[in-house]
């Protein structure tokens, strides 16, 4: 019997409280909802200068129940129209049921901000370098980096308003550190929207390449000086006819390279526009390489007809 009780206990209470919650939810009520900003036929020759806020705070007003499925819902949005962009301004609360679409019995009160300021200019692409927002890198003892840190691709297409993007010359991907490397990195690093809701880029991830190698240092001997362009009626006479280059680079690379990979060179027109009687010889070689020393450095000569 007591549980039977209980049993006629518990579905009165439940009748109760679904009698008091239909009264009470029948009644009009007024509640706030963060409302989606959504541009419809965006104009194919227009971008925008600065992002539209992403919603905007709308006072509504109906019965209980209708509130509590509009906010279960989360399927209102107010909708501009892509020509509206071009007035410079939106007034919110002039268009919110319209924009809005709203349910029957649902009224909207007002909205904030009440005016939505727009600046839009035209639609250009324009492309340009990346860059690490910024990097931390360091070599363990005895290691280095090869050549310049590789990015593919080593630029990327940037969409937007014509007086933003002439404004940017590189655009950043995620900041990044690495520390004690002594093998190559290779990693995919995500592009920066740093510009949200005004700029598209080309792709959303570049793959980064940081050429690591032990490093070593060589020297390569009897590099011949060749002087370029000696008009016919000349000659000239080098104290001397070869120099030592010292070179460091990775243990790798260096191991595949000669002398015939390296070239010194001094031009004619800088021979008659010095007035030291020697020169320095311009030195020619494979790029990941540091030029430590030059042996000579400096060359004597003579001129003759």
């Amino acid at each position: 019997m007591k549980k039977g009780r209980y049993h006629i206990l518990a579905g009165s209470f439940l009748v109760a409280a679904l009698f008091w919650f239909s009264v009470t939810m029948g009644g009009s009520f007024r509640a706030h909802f963060h409302i989606p900003v959504v541009v419809n036929s965006f104009p194919d020759d227009l971008a925008l200068v600065t992002p539209l806020p992403e919603t905007i705070d709308v006072l509504l007003e109906a019965r209980g129940w209708q509130l509590l499925f509009l906010e279960a819902g989360k399927q209102m949005k107010f909708e501009i129209p892509g020509s509206w962009l071009r007035s410079g301004a939106i007034q919110t609360n002039r268009t919110l049921a319209e924009r809005m679409k709203l349910p029957e019995g649902v009224r909207a009160i007002r909205a904030y901000p009440e005016t939505i300021e727009v600046g839009v200019d035209r639609h250009i692409r324009r492309k340009v370098p990346v860059r690490f927002a910024s990097l931390d890198l360091s070599f363990r003892e005895g290691f280095g980096l090869l050549r310049s840190i590789e990015f593919t691709p080593d630029s990327i297409v940037l969409e937007g308003a014509e007086s933003v993007l002439n404004e940017i010359e590189s655009w950043p991907i995620e900041a990044r550190t690495y520390t004690d490397l002594t093998l190559p990195v290779v990693e995919d690093v995500p592009v920066l929207d740093s510009l949200g809701g005004i700029i598209e880029t080309s792709v959303d991830k570049v793959n980064v390449y940081i050429p690591t190698d032990q490093m070593a240092d060589m020297s390569f001997e009897e590099i011949a000086v060749t002087v370029l362009n000696v008009p016919e009626d000349r000659q000239v006479l080098l104290g001397h006819q070869s120099v030592r280059i010292d070179v460091r680079g990775g243990v790798n690379y260096l191991s595949t390279l000669s002398a015939e990979d390296f070239s010194a060179e001094v031009e004619f027109s800088d021979i008659i526009a010095d007035t030291s009687g020697s020169i320095i010889p311009t030195i020619h070689f494979p790029a990941g390489l540091q030029l430590l020393n030059l042996e000579p450095r400096e060359i004597r000569y003579t001129i003759r007809k």
